[in-house]
């Protein structure tokens, strides 16, 4: 039996002396048998030895699968520790069966059998053995490797469990969010578009008040429209009445003069001498002789025998002017060729252009001055005022010269002042190479390049005045498509 035994330790390989295996003792009967098992600690993931295995290795031994999960709990390592308690009894039984065949080998009628054959049927018994524990030992390894692998899985699954649940927490919280801030925005809607109904209603009754004060101001415009109107007949009415009240006083006048002659003749007086006093060559010296109402004279220019009627302006600045054009109702059509505005045109009590012919002998019997007054259709009155004046003969086109601007008809002169030519529809005097100002403007005028002014362009009536270029219109006062209501041109001595 003791040879038995040392048999069993050498092939299992094990010393009696290592520490680090584990030894397991069976009792049968009279014989004792002492085994050494593989070693199983590694298996367990490095957890602490349990106190039923007083022979255990060092638990400084690395384990054969590495965990990345908790580690195991006791009750676990209870479970293995009966799982191997039950293997070994399970081998134990073996042996002891394999004991009983040794037994029986060993009867009396085969004791004459040599000793090497028995030694070797042991050895082969004890190897076959030691097969059986070593293919137990290494199952149960790769039970335990697999049992790791599972629980790692199942860690690894759980942690990932774990993290799905926060992520989802999250989500769910971030949803949440979402949710109370898409409810915030819908409440803000609501209260935007409840505002924007209220503004909307409020809109609507705002267009209709315009709208009915829109309707209520036409009726009144059209009210003061057929007033203006019925004003403007009877003005018309007025100065046709006036007209002809001042062409009796102008009858009269000259029939005073023919008795005073006649009765200087027969008295035997110096006739030419009352004849000369009489002769007044423009307004100034009707205004020097004692006449201080605005009205029509007669005057004498250069070497004509035949008086010219003029309006004289008697009022404005002192008085003394020669008017040579006025407007301000429309009733004269100022679109005429170049021989009428040469010869004049319309009634000098109203509206007229007196003549280039008439203007530029009254010119050249001195220095004169220029005043231009202007209203518009508010009322505002304003004037432009020359200090020179002169016009140049039909010859040179009846060419404007101006020195000396004051007013308030603009900082600057809307008249061309550097020597511009008279044109008018039949007769192109502009400096525009590729343009007829007198067609695209209308009326004869000083257009230079087309210009600034145009004060006889169409006359248009109040309500049809704006964005009309071919207007009455003064550049700086009321700018470039504004047409304007009244206008006059007058001249007066410059030593007046």
């Amino acid at each position: 039996r003791g040879l038995l035994v040392l048999l069993l330790l050498w092939t299992l390989g094990g010393g009696v002396a290592d520490k680090r295996r584990r030894y397991h003792r069976i009792q049968h009967g009279q014989c004792s048998y002492t085994f050494i098992l593989p070693e199983l600690d590694a298996c367990h993931g490095g957890g602490p030895p349990s106190q039923t295995e007083p022979y255990s290795g060092s638990q400084s031994r690395a384990s054969i699968v590495q965990r990345d999960s908790p580690p195991i709990d006791g009750d676990w390592s209870s479970q293995k520790l009966q799982h191997l308690q039950s293997t070994m009894e399970n081998n134990t039984q073996w042996l002891q069966k394999l004991e009983s065949v040794i037994q029986r080998s060993m009867r009396p009628d085969i004791t004459n059998i040599p000793s090497h054959v028995v030694h070797n049927q042991t050895a082969a018994m004890l190897e076959i053995g030691t097969n059986l524990l070593t293919r137990t030992a290494e199952q149960t390894h790769k039970l335990n490797v697999v049992e790791a692998k599972v629980l790692n899985h199942t860690s690894r699954i759980e942690i990932q469990l774990l993290e799905n649940s926060l992520s989802t927490n999250k989500l769910e919280k971030e949803l949440l969010l979402q949710t109370s801030e898409i409810s915030r925005l819908r409440d803000k809607n609501s209260r935007l578009e409840s505002k924007v109904q209220m503004l909307e209603s409020q809109q609507r009754g705002e267009l209709e008040d315009m709208r009915e004060e829109k309707n209520r101001l036409q009726s009144v415009i059209r009210t003061q429209m057929a007033a203006i109107e019925s004003l403007e007949k009877q003005l018309r009415v007025a100065s046709s009445n006036n007209s002809a009240l001042q062409r009796q006083q102008a009858q009269l006048m000259e029939s005073v003069h023919t008795l005073i002659n006649m009765v200087a003749s027969a008295t035997g007086t110096h006739t030419h001498t009352h004849t000369h006093t009489h002769l007044w060559r423009d307004c100034a010296d009707v205004y020097k002789a004692g006449q201080s109402v605005s009205g029509m004279y007669h005057i004498y220019l250069g070497n004509r025998t035949e008086p010219v009627q003029v309006y004289c302006d008697m009022e404005t600045s002192g008085g003394g002017w020669t008017v040579f054009q006025r407007r301000f109702n429309g009733s004269v059509d100022f679109q005429r060729s170049w021989k009428e505005y040469k010869m004049g045109f319309g009634d000098v009590l109203g509206e007229h252009w007196l003549g280039n012919e008439v203007l530029y002998l009254l010119t050249s019997q001195g220095q004169y001055s220029l005043r231009v007054e202007v209203r518009d259709w508010e009322g505002n009155p304003a004037h432009a005022q020359y200090d020179r004046f002169s016009l140049a003969s039909e010859k040179q086109q009846y060419r404007l010269y101006l020195r000396g601007y004051t007013g308030t008809a603009g900082r600057q002169s809307s008249l061309a002042t550097h020597g511009t030519g008279f044109s008018t529809r039949d007769q192109d005097n502009d400096n525009c190479d590729h343009c007829k100002c007198a067609l695209m403007l209308t009326g004869g005028w000083w257009f230079d390049a087309c210009g600034f002014s145009n004060l006889n362009g169409i006359y248009y009536s109040v309500g049809n005045n704006i964005r009309k270029l071919n207007g009455i219109k003064w550049h700086h006062f009321r700018g470039p498509s504004y047409s304007l209501r009244s206008t006059s041109m007058m001249v007066r001595p410059y030593d007046f």
